[in-house]
């Protein structure tokens, strides 16, 4: 093809009178008529198509993922049961050193005995009204005592000794006369209310 003729030949193409056109002017025509209707085609319905089978791939690269991930949580299913049947023995054997009934006297002759077997000087033994939560009580007893390092360090470790649960809190130590000190704090004890709900 001449495309320098044609060039021509399409500058003399009259838009109301198409038929009498030159044939290759007549052929470019076509060609471009043709590269739009792809275009249009593409436009339309392949575009469209490439972005939902974008979409859908994306979508089975989650679903595969999603899939992974429960098979290995199913996997595991067996070891969380074990291991939740381990958590209620141990925490049924927790309740059992909350007891259910309240034994303050108890308490409060277990915190004098192991101050008085360290060699300590009650100046605070003052029980406190109880406190219920969510399932069990505390039971409280403000404490202030006076002794020696050691012997503080001992009344400590004999009541984290005790057979039942007991927590020390708000512990203060200030200095006295020579090497004495003052230990005040909080020991709290526990029982367990049967008839309460636990919140979750």
């Amino acid at each position: 093809m001449d495309w320098l003729q044609t060039i021509e030949d399409l500058k003399t193409v009259e838009l109301n009178n198409l038929t009498a056109a030159p044939y290759s002017a007549k052929m470019v025509g076509v060609g471009l008529s043709c590269v739009l209707l792809l275009g249009l085609g593409y436009w339309l319905f392949i575009s469209g198509q490439i972005h939902t089978n974008e979409t859908l791939l994306a979508q089975e690269v989650a679903l595969k993922q999603q899939f992974v991930s429960q098979k290995m949580e199913a996997e595991d299913l067996p070891a969380y049961q074990q291991q939740m049947k381990k958590m209620k023995v141990l925490f049924g054997g927790l309740l059992q050193e909350l007891p259910n009934t309240t034994h303050m006297p108890e308490f409060v002759t277990e915190v004098t005995k192991a101050g008085k077997s360290s060699g300590l000087q009650f100046v605070l033994l003052k029980p406190e009204g109880e406190v219920p939560k969510n399932f069990y009580a505390e039971l409280p007893i403000k404490l202030t005592v006076d002794g020696t390092y050691a012997q503080l360090g001992h009344f400590v470790g004999d009541i984290a000794a005790l057979p039942r649960i007991v927590t020390l809190g708000t512990v203060k130590v200030a200095a006295k006369k020579g090497v004495l000190l003052s230990m005040s704090m909080t020991a709290k004890t526990y029982r367990y209310l049967k008839h309460r709900v636990i919140k979750k």
